[in-house]
């Protein structure tokens, strides 16, 4: 697991920018499939595993706690996410075990990309 501070533009009475992704800081080869998911407030989610799947996340609104192991035995790691004061992308390799809780009042929306086609 990777975690980078994302890069916040801030265009005044514009608005902000919020750089995810370029190709240069791709953390796997090929791109296939980008879903969100809406998580209301104090549920949890998980434990998730995937066999065959790379996941970068992060989040665009709402707050979370995302937590992750290597295994089933090992001790979990955890990092808080929320929007808009503490903004990261999460590499999660595949064989990973992660879950992740809502923490905010409202429910929070998690950016999801991968890369593998989900059927």
């Amino acid at each position: 697991m990777k975690i980078k501070k994302l890069k916040v533009i801030n265009l005044k009475s514009r608005g902000r920018v919020i750089k995810f992704l370029n190709i240069k800081n791709l953390e796997f080869k090929k791109f296939r499939e980008i879903y969100f998911s809406e998580t209301p407030s104090n549920v949890f989610k998980g434990w998730k595993y995937h066999k065959n799947r790379n996941q970068i996340l992060t989040i665009v609104k709402g707050s979370a706690v995302f937590f992750f192991k290597k295994d089933k035995e090992s001790k979990k790691k955890k990092i808080k996410i929320s929007y808009p004061k503490k903004i990261y992308k999460i590499f999660i390799p595949k064989k990973t075990y992660y879950a992740f809780k809502c923490t905010s009042k409202s429910s929070a929306i998690i950016v999801n990309m991968i890369d593998e086609i989900v059927k």
